[in-house]
């Protein structure tokens, strides 16, 4: 008989495949790239596009028209979070994943080379919409999956810690974005709008890359496949919305106000710091950044202190003090003193936002089962997503009401409170996770 030194390495090479460590990498990179992708977007939008894709109107008519593109990419979101949710509770984790990551690059790195409004007329602004939908029925479906691939690989007494490396992309992309087109904004006026804009959109490929071979050397999850003999036979999206739309609702109000501060205290108070405050732009975008990364080094401290006390205590506690934090925030702001104002954005994402944000992966994952995971996980966050991605625009609406900018951290308070409280009920009291039992290993055969 041969020595089985063939099946020992082959199950060597198993377990490195479906390491947590290398799991929560895949799912690091992943959301990287997803914000990465968001934020250069969301900037040439800003900038850029107008001029480049949107001629033969105003300037202010342009700005409207890319930014409405921009918010086409969150109105799909829920769509592809129920799309690739299907993929992903029928077919596996790795499958819908490998298509996300490689949907969002490609499209990413086609507006990079999209022919403009000169070249084509009318054609260009509808080529860049199409795209950017694709890019939002991506991310749709990459968000809820990169928080599955690393919970489900981690082991039962850790998912809050490798999971929490799955939002902490997030944040990661986003200063990416911020340095890449920081630099580019450095090129002279002519060189930015015709060629220098393309480079943070080509730029993405070569993180796609290094993304697409992580990712292909996983191996599916352990929960799915607990449960993939009977997966081909049943229909999860019907599944998820039938049967657990209380658990859905609960993570959508949950994740509403996560969503909806982050983007009060990071697009809506840039803006209303440098035109209202007169805080200069450069140094407001350096402190937004130095938050933005203060929350990926934390999310790991919070996501394995949950692994010792418990998710709900901590995601409820963490949405109660960000919209607290967030209230203090905008006193600091209205005095103007940079210090103060420094001090309370750094309290009110490292002590607030990053709590939640490094607890949510391992709790959304609990609070459902492996069956329909992807797709009400996905759905739920999405359908919070575009609450989220709206708020800017209506906190621009309220501050030129008779309430008054007060009102815009009050109403997040209140919407904090109400998910905090549908943390307790909607959602920890679902039905919870089914754990892979770990199994002794067998003693390896003498040879």
């Amino acid at each position: 008989m041969e020595p089985p030194i063939a099946d020992t390495r082959r199950a060597e090479s198993t377990s490195s495949r479906t390491s947590p460590r290398r799991a929560a990498l895949a799912a690091f990179l992943g959301t990287v790239i997803e914000f990465y992708d968001l934020v250069i977007y969301g900037t040439a939008a800003a900038l850029v596009f107008g001029e480049v894709f949107f001629r033969d109107v105003s300037p202010q008519v342009a700005l409207i028209m890319s930014f409405a593109t921009f918010a086409t990419g969150y109105l799909v979101r829920p769509i592809g979070g129920l799309l690739f949710g299907y993929i992903g509770d029928r077919f596996g984790r790795r499958s819908a994943l490998m298509i996300t990551i490689a949907m969002m690059g490609a499209a990413t790195v086609l507006i990079g080379v999209l022919p403009t409004y000169a070249t084509v007329g009318a054609l260009a602004p509808i080529m860049l919409l199409v795209l950017r939908l694709v890019q939002g029925l991506a991310i749709g479906g990459e968000q809820g999956g990169a928080v599955l691939i690393a919970v489900e690989h981690a082991p039962p007494n850790k998912r809050g810690f490798y999971g929490s490396f799955s939002t902490a992309g997030a944040q990661g992309g986003t200063v990416v974005a911020t340095a890449v087109f920081a630099l580019v904004t450095l090129m002279p006026e002519n060189a930015l709008m015709t060629w220098g804009w393309r480079v943070p959109f080509l730029l993405s490929a070569a993180i796609v890359i290094v993304g697409l071979i992580v990712r292909n050397g996983l191996d599916e999850t352990p929960d799915f496949k607990q449960v993939a003999d009977n997966a081909k036979n049943r229909n999860p999206v019907r599944q998820a919305l039938g049967q657990h739309p209380t658990t859905i609702l609960g993570i959508t109000l949950v994740m509403g106000g996560v969503f909806a501060c982050w983007y009060i205290l990071t697009v809506y108070s840039l803006s209303y710091a440098v035109k209202s405050v007169g805080i200069d732009r450069t140094t407001m975008l350096w402190l937004i950044t130095a938050a933005t990364l203060l929350v990926v080094l934390m999310n790991p401290v919070w996501g394995a202190l949950s692994d010792r006390i418990g998710r709900t205590k901590l995601v409820a506690g963490g949405l109660v003090i960000e919209g607290v934090l967030l209230v203090a925030y905008f006193g600091a702001l209205t005095t103007g003193n940079l210090a103060l104002i420094f001090v309370a954005m750094l309290a009110t994402t490292g002590c607030g936002h990053a709590m939640i944000n490094g607890v949510f992966p391992a709790f959304v994952t609990e609070s459902l089962p492996a069956e329909v995971r992807y797709t009400a996980g996905s759905f739920g966050i999405q359908l919070a997503g575009v609450l989220g991605g709206f708020a800017p625009l209506a906190a621009v609406a309220l501050e030129g009401s008779s309430w008054g900018v007060w009102s815009i951290p009050i109403i997040c308070l209140v919407i904090c409170v109400v998910g905090a409280i549908s943390a307790y009920t909607l959602v920890s009291r679902s039905q919870p996770t089914t754990t892979v039992p770990e199994v002794e290993p067998a003693p390896a055969p003498t040879v």
